[in-house]
């Protein structure tokens, strides 16, 4: 009687006061996420967007180092602009870009809640908010710096847009949304076939929308091709260009990655179910015992809690079918679709393929913190929570499968606290102190190359050649010819900042960046150590394994001439 009276009066509660329960919430657990709060922020490419916002702010041009670059290696302009507004108004730009970061994962929260409120009621639409801004992935995106959770909060709100049918303002949040990231546009076309198989035509408001979101975002296209020669940021080319190289230097060395890399969809799906597991579910955050499995993951350090495997198999998986068990035929999905409050979701499904079928053909490994798939999190979440309602009145599975899921979702939370502090600190201890180094070390008009630049360039306050081709596109054409040597004799480098060491493998590399660009066996250079920062391996490791973010150390070469061969 009571448990009935409460949810009465739950369900009683006004529509006002959820969105201030979802603000209270994440402001809170933001403040307990980053509970040694430092400056710093745990990604190297937050600084290339810092770079840019204080160039534009400083200089009136969209460079990173000087006004006649080519190439843009920021992917995100609308990102670039937020924090550069900031930065204009006075404000210390890390702190707008952790203000926009949880100010984004705000309305991915009460978007959701307003969404799913129509569907599941106040009380699972409220817990499904609670543990998709709550979980440990979410939140370390929100607070690293970067675009992420802006371009989730544009996707959410572009679903309830497309649910009011108001067609100019949704063009304005399409455009927007790839203004943040070019990968938007998979939205853009889910919803135009969401709407092309309701009405069976095309209908005038989408029409409108295509035109509207072509005006707000083509300008920027439209200047990247006159600018760089390309439609795209160089940046998004680079890494795609070094990652297919990488590849095939994995596939021509290891036979298992050869087969393996012939079917890169199955590979990436496959990929995502370990991540997942590990870094969402309890893999890494549960304690002991542990199954080590280093030979599958293809390195060190990767260990599976067996509580997560009990997890797993006593609460995920049953609420997984129970959800799939939920999903109607596909006889009746034109019938589910004439209803308002189901469009958004089906859009949303149809977004979520879309975005990984693009990212399983061009660019298959989940990335930096998986914040590529980021979308993949709220998906997980909704998936899970979709799988109480077939629960019923079996009072005692319902408190066994909220329980387990309550602490899987609080172990995840604080296993990424511990891993953001550990990106903090690597941060800090070497590649904040490797770019003082180069700022004191280095004369003024001797020039250093890197291939992790941002955070080099932002604190050293010189400019640094880029090697990595993500800000001239001439760099990764020469990766992919092993011509890197060259590259940097042309352009006068001195010294290069280099993560890891250029005479081995790097610890958590997965190919020899070194040899493919034909630094170790040049002779046009040699290449002397001057400076090496590193931290504790475990602690590199802890940060490391879940984000793919960072060598353990960097290393500081001077450029010296070849010492000439005996004849």
């Amino acid at each position: 009687m009571r448990v009935s009276s409460f949810k009465s009066r739950f369900h009683a509660l006004p529509i006002w006061i959820f969105p201030i329960l979802i603000i209270t919430t994440i402001l809170l657990a933001s403040v307990a996420f980053q509970w040694s709060y430092s400056p710093l922020l745990p990604m190297d490419d937050t600084y290339i967007h810092f770079v840019y916002a204080q160039n534009l702010v400083e200089h009136g041009q969209l460079m990173f180092n000087y006004a006649s670059e080519k190439g843009v290696g920021s992917t995100s302009l609308l990102w670039v602009l937020m924090l550069a507004s900031g930065y204009l108004l006075g404000l210390p730009i890390h702190v707008v870009a952790k203000v926009l970061g949880i100010g984004s994962l705000i309305i991915v929260g009460i978007a959701l809640f307003l969404l799913l409120n129509s569907i599941w009621g106040s009380t699972l639409g409220l817990a499904a908010a609670f543990l998709i801004t709550l979980s440990g992935n979410m939140l370390w995106f929100a607070l690293s710096g970067m675009e992420t959770m802006l371009f989730l909060a544009l996707g959410i709100l572009a679903l309830l847009v497309y649910k009011a049918e108001r067609w100019v303002l949704l063009g304005i949040v399409l455009g927007m949304l790839i203004l943040t990231r070019p990968d938007g546009l998979a939205l853009a076309i889910a919803i135009g076939c969401v709407d092309l198989i309701r009405h069976k035509t095309i209908q005038k408001g989408i029409l409108v929308t295509a035109a509207v979101c072509v005006v707000v975002c083509a300008p920027w296209f439209v200047y990247l091709k006159w600018r760089s020669g390309y439609f795209l940021p160089s940046s998004v080319i680079s890494k795609t260009l070094t990652f297919t190289v990488g590849k095939s230097w994995m596939m021509d060395r290891n036979e298992l990655i050869n087969i393996v890399g012939r079917f890169p969809p199955l590979t990436y799906v496959a990929m995502w179910m370990i991540y997942f597991l590990e870094f969402s579910l309890g893999g890494m955050a549960f304690p002991s015992p542990q199954i080590d499995i280093s030979t599958v993951a293809g390195m060190s350090g990767y260990t599976l809690s067996l509580w997560a495997v009990v997890g797993l198999v006593g609460v995920i998986l049953p609420l997984v079918i129970s959800s799939i068990k939920r999903v109607p035929p596909i006889r009746k999905w034109s019938h589910w679709l004439q209803k308002q409050a189901h469009q958004p979701m089906f859009v949303l499904l149809v977004w979520t393929i879309l975005q990984n079928a693009g990212y399983a053909i061009i660019f298959p490994i989940p990335g930096t913190a998986s914040r590529y798939g980021a979308l993949n999190h709220i998906v997980l979440w909704l998936l899970l929570v979709n799988g109480f309602l077939s629960i019923g009145g079996r009072r005692r599975l319902l408190i066994w499968l909220s329980i387990g899921t309550i602490f899987i979702a609080t172990s995840n939370t604080l296993y990424w606290s511990g891993v953001y502090q550990a990106n903090i600190q690597h941060m800090q201890n070497v590649r904040k102190k490797a770019a003082h180094f180069v700022s004191e070390y280095f004369s003024p008009d001797e020039l250093c190359a890197a291939y992790d630049l941002g955070a080099v360039r932002y604190f050293s306050q010189r400019p640094i050649t880029d090697m990595a081709g993500l800000i001239d596109p001439i760099a990764a054409k020469r990766i992919q010819v092993g011509e890197v040597d060259e590259y940097l004799i042309e352009n006068g480098v001195t010294c290069v900042v280099w993560p890891g060491r250029i005479d081995t493998m790097g610890k958590g590399s997965w190919f020899n960046l070194a040899e493919i660009m034909g630094l170790q066996s040049t002779s046009l250079f040699k290449m002397k150590e001057v400076a090496m920062f590193e931290v504790d391996y475990h602690q590199w490791l802890h940060g490391y394994l879940p984000t793919g973010n960072y060598q353990a150390e960097v290393t500081i070469y001077q450029l010296e001439e070849p010492a000439e061969s005996n004849e």
